[in-house]
């Protein structure tokens, strides 16, 4: 008999299971109110029963997007890293709105796992029919999850090789035009110069909660 290497997909992708994982999903409940933090903010996903893997999946995205604004979604250099545990009392009562969610278990989690969850997140439909994640995410009323961001290298990087790229582009249409080498890449470099300024305050904007 072959062992698996783990008790489920959610506890590969890092999701600590507090009861052990069955094939039946046949929950007391019909909707499940699971509270959803993204530093000190938050959010009530209700979980349906009827709802498979990638039906939460999916909801968990958009729970994700709506906590962090439309403005974090497009200019943030960050993004969800992974998902905890978290200790949120009873659900509908607890007042979490002046103070962070005390985590479950370990603080961090192996990048393994976090890419595990990154992809599960990113392909919902891999966790078609399924109900891993749902029997993890609903085992307690007194636990929630929180949204655990880190930076995002394919971000960081076009944020700046685009505006290096664009000036080198712009100086040598001038150059061609104007025919002044010189001023061309004075210009290029001006904008250059200008664009660092804004990728700073980009980045010092990220550590804020907002």
């Amino acid at each position: 008999m072959t062992k698996k290497p783990y008790p489920s997909r959610a506890y590969a992708a890092g999701l600590r299971a507090v009861r052990r994982h069955s094939d039946d999903w046949s929950p007391p409940w019909k909707v499940f109110p699971l509270k959803a933090f993204r530093g000190s903010n938050y959010m009530f996903l209700k979980i349906e029963a009827h709802w498979d893997d990638a039906d939460l999946l999916r909801e968990l995205s958009r729970s994700y997007d709506k906590l962090r604004t439309i403005w974090r979604k497009w200019f943030s250099l960050r993004s969800v890293r992974s998902i905890t545990m978290v200790y949120v009392s009873l659900p509908w009562t607890a007042d979490h709105t002046c103070v962070y969610p005390r985590r479950v278990g370990p603080a961090g989690v192996s990048p393994s796992k976090n890419m595990r969850l990154r992809y599960f997140l990113r392909h919902p439909d891999q966790m078609k029919g399924r109900h891993e994640f749902m029997q993890v995410l609903t085992a307690r009323t007194d636990l929630g999850i929180e949204f655990v961001e880190g930076w995002q290298l394919m971000r960081i990087s076009i944020a700046i090789l685009l505006p290096v790229v664009a000036s080198l582009i712009l100086g040598v249409m001038y150059s061609i035009l104007e025919k002044d080498v010189s001023s061309a890449f004075t210009v290029a470099g001006y904008m250059t110069s200008a664009y660092s300024v804004c990728l700073v305050l980009l980045g010092l904007l990220n550590f804020v909660e907002f």
